[in-house]
């Protein structure tokens, strides 16, 4: 080897050592390792997203919607009317996709009275936790690649992540159901057919220096 070639290598070390230094090093495996905590929190592969329908628990089915009236507050996510519009609608849509039964018994003045209550294919997707009341659950997360380990926290760091989702069931390619979701752009994703979907797991440093999860994809809910 000659002398040019020795300096070469010398000065590449020596700035992958400096780059060590100052960034700290970081050999973790994090895909294998988010995989890992994905499948540990969803071992059945079914759960990695669920959509909320409405706080309908199992002791109020058959439920028989109501009409309430009154101003929807435009400024009021949570509006009590907007709620019940939104809960009346849900089971409308998901019963025309089989997860519920429909069954018109009487009227309202001049509107309908429908009663809903779940199906075996309903059942199959349903939180049994009854968490916020009735949640249509689904998915598997399939990492793809590693995109970016973020330090900018000490001690904190933050790894986005490329994944598709697998057990995605027909019913959410319904536009009518996905766009019901629209404020998570995920769902609709998943909805429209998208194959790489994009992560975040949140990491802090334990004392003896390995890492603790803090926040992941999977297990959550979409209002």
């Amino acid at each position: 080897m000659n002398n040019q070639k020795i300096k070469h290598l010398v000065s590449s070390c020596s700035l992958v050592v400096l780059l060590s230094l100052l960034t700290g090093c970081d050999n973790t495996d994090y895909k294998t390792r988010i995989q890992e905590e994905n499948d540990n929190i969803n071992p059945n592969g079914n759960r990695a997203v669920c959509l909320a329908v409405g706080e309908i628990y199992k002791n109020m089915y058959p439920y028989t919607i109501q009409y309430l009236e009154g101003e929807i507050d435009p400024k009021d996510p949570w509006d009590k009317i907007r709620q019940n519009n939104d809960l009346n609608l849900k089971l409308s849509l998901f019963a025309k996709e089989g997860l519920f039964t429909e069954e018109l018994v009487g009227y309202d003045g001049d509107k309908p009275l429908y009663r809903y209550d779940l199906t075996d294919e309903g059942r199959k997707y349903l939180d049994k936790k009854w968490w916020g009341g009735t949640n249509f659950c689904f998915g598997k997360v399939v990492v793809e690649r590693i995109q970016k380990v973020d330090h900018q926290w000490k001690d904190m760091p933050m790894v986005h992540f490329s994944y598709h989702m697998e057990n995605v069931p027909n019913w959410l390619k319904n536009k009518d159901i996905y766009s019901l979701y629209k404020g998570n752009g995920s769902v609709q994703s998943m909805g429209e057919g998208k194959r790489l979907l994009t992560g975040i797991h949140y990491y802090s440093k334990k004392s003896d220096g390995t890492l603790r999860l803090r926040m992941s994809v999977s297990g959550h809910y979409v209002l």
